[in-house]
């Protein structure tokens, strides 16, 4: 297993036995609620596992509250969890899935990882939470919507994470037309012409 992906010195052997046991859960429950594809199946750790875990390494210190929408099968929410839970135990950590069978999946996810954190089976429009320090998404929506349906959980000081693959360019000149905020690309270390979009300073644009 390449660990340089991680971008950590010291990833302890608690965690990757947390992820490799994540990836067991993902296969186990694929077969009854599909989870990730059957083109993706033999390979979740380098397609799914690796993929969300190289946003790790970029994420700011000692954040208040991590927070992931449209969470499904827990990439990159339930990996990001896992790694910042060796650092900060004491995080707290929310996770946005309306599908009901994906969120017990979730529940059931961090309750074997023994990885404290709430899963809320509603709407990101419809959740209360302070803004957070942190938000995610994958695979969700055009960057753009992702702003609009989160903006209740982002301020000035939220940091996202969100990874898009080659269309990534008109994605944002579209949402650069609602909001402001400061980008950073990121180039994907698993997949060619996929990058991560680090936004920070977010503001809705306005008339």
């Amino acid at each position: 297993m390449d660990c340089n992906i991680f971008n950590v010195k010291d990833v302890s052997r608690e965690t990757l036995e947390r992820l490799r046991l994540f990836e067991s859960l993902v296969k186990k429950w694929t077969k009854t609620i599909n989870l990730v594809s059957k083109r993706d199946f033999s390979k979740i750790w380098e397609r799914h596992i690796l993929d969300s875990a190289q946003i790790y390494a970029h994420l700011p210190k000692s954040p208040g509250i991590y927070s992931d929408f449209g969470s499904g099968a827990g990439f990159p929410s339930i990996v990001l969890a896992t790694l910042l839970y060796e650092e900060n135990p004491n995080l707290k950590t929310h996770l946005i899935e309306s599908d009901g069978r994906k969120a017990a999946f979730l529940r059931t996810a961090l309750r074997e990882l023994q990885i404290p954190g709430t899963v809320w089976v509603q709407r990101v429009q419809e959740v209360t939470l302070p803004p957070v320090s942190i938000l995610s998404a994958r695979a969700v929506a055009p960057l753009s919507e992702l702003l609009s349906m989160a903006e209740a959980l982002i301020n000035e000081e939220t940091t996202c994470f969100f990874p898009k693959g080659v269309s990534w360019k008109k994605e944002v000149d579209r949402a650069q037309k609602q909001w402001k905020f400061s980008l950073k690309t990121i180039n994907s270390h698993t997949q060619s012409e996929a990058v991560i979009l680090e936004l920070g300073s977010i503001k809705r644009v306005r008339d």
